[in-house]
């Protein structure tokens, strides 16, 4: 028997307690316009769209529905916008994050209703385990790991665009095998899908808009088991960021992990001594790799600093450089010309959160995190991403490539 002739779930179907979804999309439908996004994008016949689709949505609630059903059709009127940074999800539950450690807490989770109702298969795990062992790295189906301490099989519903992450093998008392971690559907991009998920420690609601699948690899840490050594995420410690080193004689080196406001300060500054008195090489390669942004206080400085230096920039990035990260690329390659390598970036640029403000529905079930700030130049790039000069493979190191690639400039 075929998995395909296996495969009984749907998006509607599930054995979590059903909610009454109008008053969740009324609250994301007014969430939505306090938007600088929504105020960009939505005006003229987009806004006959907007209206459509909210009437459209509304009919479809007059019973109610289960929660990710709802889920994924409040981030349907959410997709008219181009905006990564506003998002609604289900409101996280309040326990700390290393309580999913804790025997007595786990123990007590496993006897409540959420626990016990929370959606799931009734699939034979070992059958769609063998069948999903032979799908290709490339191939969006397959067994994924999660981190160091669960599994994932991800297969289509039967031949349609859809499909569903359950999981396999779970070390975190708080997973079981049989229940869905994702619900997955193919976006009109090529390799993108749009992704509701639940968080590992917490299990609410997320999502994840266009998500790039590459190289065997869901997000950063969900990756699949046959995907093999994969360079395109940088691996090194926190802390060997913001250190100018010497690859070769005529190249140097920098990670620029974070621009965390806060958290870099300190190390901004100790980069840019480092770039004022040690940075002599011709070459400057400044990696933004898995750099998920931060603030301008923190990357314009450093970028100052560099307009003293005479020295040709070579910037990489990979999906999970996001936000300023990718300003800062843009910014490398208009002020100094750099040629970037490696991978398109995550597309979260052009729009942003100040104050960091969350709201919730009334019924308590979803939380809206909107955008206050923008920066229309960067427009072009949002949900889209900054394409690279020079795409990289992952199963070769990055950085080796980049120096190889310099070398031939240099021919």
């Amino acid at each position: 028997m075929t998995l395909i002739l296996l495969i009984t779930l749907s998006f509607n179907l599930s054995a979590q307690g059903n909610c009454d979804c109008k008053p969740e999309l009324d609250f994301v439908y007014e969430q939505m316009q306090t938007t600088y996004s929504f105020k960009d994008q939505i005006k003229g016949d987009q806004k006959e769209v907007f209206e459509q689709r909210y009437q459209k949505l509304s009919t479809q609630m007059t019973e109610p529905m289960s929660l990710p059903e709802c889920f994924w059709k409040l981030n349907q009127l959410m997709s008219l916008v181009n905006d990564k940074h506003a998002e609604v999800f289900e409101k996280r539950p309040g326990f700390e994050a290393a309580k999913i450690y804790d025997s007595a807490f786990v123990n007590a989770y496993r006897a409540t209703e959420a626990f016990l109702n929370f959606p799931k298969v009734t699939l034979d795990l070992k059958a769609l385990t063998a069948e999903l062992k032979l799908k290709a790295a490339s191939d969006i189906e397959g067994i994924y790991t999660i981190g160091r301490k669960m599994k994932m099989g991800v297969y289509r519903v039967d031949d349609t665009d859809s499909l569903v992450g359950v999981i396999l093998e779970s070390e975190l008392g708080t997973w079981a095998p049989g229940q869905i971690f994702a619900y997955l559907k193919e976006n009109q991009k090529v390799a993108h899908y749009d992704i509701a998920f639940y968080s590992q420690v917490h299990k609410n609601l997320v999502f994840a808009k266009a998500q790039y699948f590459a190289n065997g690899m869901l997000f950063s840490n969900v990756i699949k088991e046959n995907a093999g050594k994969n360079y395109s995420l940088i691996n090194a410690e926190d802390r060997e960021g913001y250190v100018l080193s010497n690859l070769t004689d005529d190249v140097q080196y920098v990670w620029l992990n974070s621009f965390a406001r806060y958290a870099m300060d300190a190390k901004r500054d100790a980069l840019i001594a480092q770039i004022d008195h040690e940075l002599k090489a011709p070459n400057l390669i400044i990696d933004l790799r898995n750099n998920g942004g931060g603030a301008d206080k923190i990357s314009l400085p450093i970028l100052k600093a560099l307009k003293k230096k005479s020295v040709k920039v070579y910037v990489i990035t990979n999906f999970y450089t996001g936000s300023n990260a990718e300003m800062t690329t843009v910014r490398l390659k208009q002020l100094f010309n750099a040629t970037h390598l490696g991978q398109r970036t995550y597309g979260a640029i052009s729009y942003g959160s100040n104050y960091g403000k969350t709201f919730h529905s009334a019924s308590g079930l979803f939380s809206f995190y909107p955008t206050d700030m923008r920066q229309k130049q960067f427009m072009e790039y949002e949900e889209i991403g900054v394409a690279p000069e020079v795409a990289l493979k992952a199963d070769a190191d990055w950085i080796e490539q980049t120096l190889n690639y310099i070398k031939t400039q240099q021919q």
